[in-house]
């Protein structure tokens, strides 16, 4: 994209060069021919130098912006993976707990514990066993099918957010291609209206 700027505003330069040219060449005195030769060489000298200047201030500034733009996406991969690790640790840890909490609640009804007041009957002659058994694996069906749901949910607005980030690339493309050329037909204009204006004094 930039180098087809690069060409428009070359080929302009190039188009205001040969009018001035032609200009010196058809001036009705020799003053206003050295006049002319001397703004095409003025112009030369300042578009040279402009075009010097601005392009390299751009490239430091692209470069700085690229270089703090490549060092934060190293950073990324080590947010995700530790991230990824976080969780996992997470999951096995209450894995590990749920395991735990269970046996020993089986190990303390399962011993028949006797207190001054209290004794757990044993749960294979419980009436209610299968009873509660069902509703468990009701309850268990349930909640995992809205994890799975909630979790589509998510990847689903990630992939969003993810069409989403290219449709904004796309815009920000046809913002910048409009506004060059705005400038374009801008400094065109102004350009051609300024030559106009010095000729004509």
């Amino acid at each position: 994209m930039s180098s087809k700027k690069s060409n428009n505003s070359d080929k302009e330069e190039e188009q205001a060069l040969k009018e001035a040219e032609i200009v010196a060449e058809l001036a009705p005195n020799e003053k206003t021919r050295k006049e002319a030769e001397k703004l095409i060489e003025t112009v030369e000298r300042q578009s040279n130098t402009f075009a010097q200047d601005s392009s390299e201030i751009f490239d430091t500034y692209k470069k700085g912006v690229l270089k703090i733009t490549e060092e934060l996406s190293k950073f990324q991969p080590q947010y995700a993976q530790s991230i990824s690790k976080l969780q996992e640790e997470y999951l096995q840890l209450t894995k590990q707990f749920v395991d735990k909490v269970f046996a020993a609640q089986r190990n303390w009804v399962g011993g028949n514990v006797t207190s001054a007041n209290t004794t757990f009957p044993s749960w294979t002659y419980t009436p209610y066993a299968e009873q509660f058994r069902r509703q468990s694996n009701e309850i268990t069906a349930q909640a995992l099918s809205v994890f799975n749901t909630s979790n589509q949910l998510a990847l689903n607005a990630l992939t969003a957010a993810r069409e989403n980030m290219k449709l904004y690339g796309k815009a920000i493309d046809a913002i910048i291609e409009y506004n060059n050329n705005v400038a374009n037909a801008w400094s065109s204009f102004f350009t051609s209206a300024q030559r106009q204006q010095y000729f004509r004094q």
